[in-house]
């Protein structure tokens, strides 16, 4: 991300430009997609196309797949800055909500289909430690000390924590499937060779 540069809105694949509408709400509903194991791979990336580029006729599924790849390498997803999951969009999705609302006094639903995708990221990575999604995650996060005669009461507490907030395990049924966005970049790449 620039400063003085626009957010993407473009994208060159094959030497084919496609426009992107990369509002916040769409990516996060194409979130949603790739973990439905009742859809197949295909309408995972029909659904993604149609949602993330504005294209009056579709191209085939397999430029569908390269045009969705090079969007998730070079938008949507990069690079990861956690080490480790300790976050859900949509299993989090009231803490982000009021995190929103508390931090910059926005209303992510009133921002549907106009808060870019970029624009929602970089808002929140920079959420103050303060606001109570980041406060989930510090706790998720967090590594249980070492016991020793002093840290008793802080490992019980900060272990009813982790439980208390813990997210849903979607990773063990999707492996054995191949689902979620491991299962969808394989099969992007897959398509695209």
């Amino acid at each position: 991300m620039k400063l003085y540069e626009p957010f993407p809105d473009r994208i060159t694949v094959d030497g084919q430009e496609y426009r992107l509408t990369l509002w916040f709400d769409r990516v996060l509903r194409f979130y949603d997609v790739l973990d439905d194991p009742d859809l197949m791979p295909e309408e995972k990336t029909e659904a993604g196309f149609s949602w993330l580029v504005d294209c009056r006729k579709a191209p085939p599924p397999e430029v569908q797949s390269r045009v969705l790849q090079q969007l998730m390498d070079e938008v949507i997803a990069p690079t990861q800055k956690q080490p480790q999951k300790c976050v859900d969009f949509s299993f989090d999705a009231e803490e982000i909500y009021s995190s929103f609302r508390q931090a910059y006094g926005i209303d992510l639903i009133q921002e549907c289909g106009r808060l870019h995708w970029c624009a929602f990221l970089a808002m929140f990575h920079g959420l103050p430690e303060d606001a109570p999604v980041k406060q989930i995650m510090r706790i998720r996060s967090e590594d249980i000390p070492a016991p020793n005669k002093h840290n008793a009461e802080y490992i019980r507490r900060l272990t009813e924590l982790k439980t208390l907030y813990a997210l849903p395990n979607k990773g063990a049924s999707q492996a054995q499937d191949g689902g979620g966005w491991d299962g969808l970049f394989n099969m992007l790449r897959a398509q695209a060779e």
